[in-house]
């Protein structure tokens, strides 16, 4: 079949799909199987996704998204009976430099019917570094091997399109088990729970089961070693002494963040994954991706701090589904005064990062006119996320020294804590802020620096952190 008979058929196939923002299938569970031939640097791969048709329509296609060189070799029903796909690569839609391998299968879904799908697949998996996502080197590699989302090195529902991809990246939490293959020279790391792990014929096998509903799969290969204290299960893959200094680190932030926002509504150990420099790092409600140059070196944890608050965040969510991803900011904010608060060292350190980031803002905003108007909270929709970790951080930082560590600490662990459960939007967060702060005047600050870009004119006047505080005052 030539590209352009299969490009009309993907269209036709496709219709029903491309024609709606929100997808209406989810994916409940999945079940990866992984095995790998480090040798030609391929990777075999089954799996089963139980999804579900969480509309009231008939859904007759699943759009499934693949990394690139990964190549679908079949697909069937629960049954075991075969099921028609087309596959074909193709380039994102608003991203054109973002190419998958999109496949469209041919099964029916009933409304608010479950169904499993069993997909085969092969191949490479050589990064994406060429798209300006510098960190997605995922490879193939004896020396180190990184599977996960990002480089869609396993089957996500999706369509081949920016807008629609970020709709649907935190519709619906499911749970997984995986099952790697691997020599018994390495070890897979993982943020479920170990179920079992055998070895024969210089193979071992790795049996994890995640410990809740989860938005994405990371599964870490190379010649890792554990170590464990408190909350935390560290794998590291040379470093005995930063691997302790993690766990240490770890522990004593995690005693702040509970000390400031309240208990963590997460029971489970949160695992700490080493991985290649470069890889960034990455969070979810179990496990943590630190890549080597935020393992401990040089005494430098802004890396951990930064991952470990997020898993005081409640969900965010909007109607668009485009979220500004604020709490990157109060991420990169907490880089700042854990070490603060756990130093005398470091004494003086949020105030001064704030002020070096309100300089760096300042020049982000002469070069990037859109910054005058477009509004922190509509970051998501234009496709201006990268300065989420700067405009809020200079936001949360200026919060802190205007409304005092207490009442700043009320609001954001009330909010997290009143959240966790349900999700919230950005509206939902600063109503609450002005609701049980009580200061008048938190609600045009928030209308500044939130829902218009008034911010932009006292920080383009060249003032401080000092100077904007007494200005709310």
């Amino acid at each position: 079949m030539n590209n352009a008979i299969k490009f009309i058929l993907l269209v036709f196939l496709s219709t029903n799909v491309m024609s709606q923002d929100k997808i209406p299938l989810a994916t409940d569970h999945y079940h990866l199987k992984l095995s790998f031939d480090f040798t030609k640097q391929t990777m075999q791969a089954s799996c089963a996704m139980t999804i579900i048709n969480q509309s009231d329509a008939i859904v007759k296609q699943v759009p499934v998204l693949l990394y690139r060189l990964l190549n679908v070799e079949s697909v069937s029903n629960q049954e075991g009976k075969p099921l028609p796909f087309i596959q074909t690569v193709t380039q994102f839609e608003g991203f054109p430099k973002l190419q998958v391998n999109w496949i469209v299968i041919d099964e029916e879904f009933l409304p608010n019917e479950t169904k499993t799908i069993h997909i085969e697949y092969s191949g490479f998996l050589l990064g994406y570094s060429e798209t300006g996502m510098q960190y997605v080197t995922d490879r193939i590699s004896p020396k180190f091997t990184l599977i996960r989302n990002d480089a869609y090195s396993y089957p996500v529902l999706g369509i081949p399109d920016v807008s629609s991809m970020r709709m649907n990246a935190f519709a619906h939490f499911f749970e997984y088990e995986i099952d790697v293959t691997v020599p018994d020279t390495l070890v897979v790391a993982n943020g479920g729970n170990l179920i079992s792990m055998t070895q024969q014929n210089d193979l071992a096998n790795y049996q994890y089961r995640s410990k809740i509903p989860n938005w994405r799969i990371d599964i870490a290969i190379g010649p890792y070693k554990k170590m464990s204290g408190g909350r935390l299960d560290v794998f590291y893959l040379a470093d005995s002494m930063a691997a302790t200094s993690i766990v240490n680190h770890g522990i004593r932030a995690m005693e702040l963040y509970n000390k400031w926002w309240g208990e963590l509504h997460n029971e489970n150990t949160i695992t700490v994954i080493e991985t290649e420099r470069g890889s960034g790092g990455q969070a979810d409600e179990t496990a943590i991706l630190l890549p080597q140059e935020g393992f401990g070196v040089g005494d430098d944890f802004t890396y951990l701090y930064h991952e470990l608050s997020h898993l005081w965040n409640a969900k965010i969510s909007e109607e668009k589904g485009f979220e500004p991803r604020w709490y990157e900011g109060l991420a990169t904010f907490c880089e700042y005064l854990v070490p603060e608060k756990l130093s005398s060292e470091h004494e003086g350190l949020l105030k001064k990062g704030a002020n070096n980031m309100l300089r760096r803002l300042r020049n982000d905003i002469r070069r990037t006119p859109a910054l005058l108007d477009v509004p922190m909270a509509d970051f998501g929709t234009r496709s201006m996320t990268r300065h989420s970790y700067t405009q809020p951080m200079v936001m949360f930082a200026l919060l802190y020294y205007w409304l005092g560590e207490e009442t700043f600490n009320t609001l954001l662990g009330g909010f997290y804590q009143d959240y966790h459960a349900t999700g919230a939007s950005t509206r939902d967060f600063t109503n609450y802020c002005i609701d049980i702060s009580g200061v008048e005047k938190l609600k045009e600050f928030f209308d500044d620096w939130f829902y218009t870009t008034n911010y932009t004119k006292l920080i383009l006047d060249g003032l401080d952190v000092d100077a904007i505080v007494k200005h709310y005052n």
